[in-house]
């Protein structure tokens, strides 16, 4: 039986039009949760740092919360248990920020697992899998969590200060040195991730958790992308029978019907 002494909010971020949402809500609905949960969505697609804040605040206004997890409609969950596995870290380890994988959306795809360094004073974004797959088998400590799909207990909320998320801070941006075509903008996640490492907490991203980011194509590990589409041209074409059947349908109606 589910754990009655936890509960978790889902917290829902719109942050695009051009998703297929029926994929995302049918991953999002058939993902098993380990405790009782509830539902949350905000829908300010301009201002993600205000969105997730405001879904925090939510979240928080209800005492029985005990964990939230960060989930855009741009983020597709293959695995069912893809939360469980999560959940299950951070419950065995007594951890409390982790985040499955996926890819970023702007070419060159790579995956979002951050360390970061310093030089001169500043911070530095290193990627250590530009260009490889992460093992599939393991849980990496990270510098900085994406935040599509990441799973966060009540305390570290209550611990660091608000706001919890900005995105494209000038004072958290200029932390940082980039190399020449340094791809990465100090978003909200790496915000929020600076802040709860200054506060003592270790970040982890789940290998073992694969998801799939639209863009408006999926990108993620190459055999979950080729799955997915072949599952998809496979529906396409029953879209495409079903079409022709109904045409059929209608011609013999009107075969049959008796001329005026």
């Amino acid at each position: 039986m589910k754990g009655l002494d936890k509960f978790l909010v889902i917290a829902q971020s719109h942050r695009t039009d051009h998703v297929p949402h029926w994929l995302h809500s049918a991953t999002l609905d058939t993902m098993r949760k380990p405790c009782l949960f509830a539902y949350a969505h905000e829908g300010h697609i301009f201002d993600i740092g205000q969105s997730r804040n405001q879904l925090v605040k939510t979240a928080l206004a209800f005492p029985e919360t005990t964990h939230v997890l960060f989930v855009d409609d741009d983020i597709v969950i293959p695995d069912p248990n893809s939360l469980i596995k999560m959940y299950g870290f951070l419950e065995e380890k007594n951890q409390y920020v982790i985040s499955g994988l996926y890819y970023n959306k702007n070419p060159p795809q790579w995956p979002i697992i951050f360390d970061l360094t310093t030089r001169s004073g500043k911070l530095v974004f290193k990627v250590p899998y530009f260009g490889k797959e992460p093992p599939k088998d393991i849980v990496r400590e990270v510098s900085a969590v994406p935040l599509g799909f990441c799973l966060v207990k009540r305390e570290v909320f209550e611990t660091i200060k608000e706001p919890w998320f900005v995105f494209n801070d000038p004072e958290t941006d200029a932390k940082f040195v980039r190399g020449e075509g340094d791809p990465i903008i100090v978003g909200e996640d790496i915000y929020f991730s600076l802040k709860a490492r200054d506060a003592g907490y270790r970040l982890w991203v789940d290998c073992r958790v694969d998801l799939l980011h639209y863009v408006p194509h999926f990108v993620g590990r190459p055999e979950l992308v080729q799955g997915y589409k072949a599952r998809g041209l496979v529906r396409s074409q029953r879209v495409e029978v079903e079409k022709v059947r109904k045409q059929l349908d209608e011609l013999k109606r009107d075969a049959t019907m008796p001329t005026p």
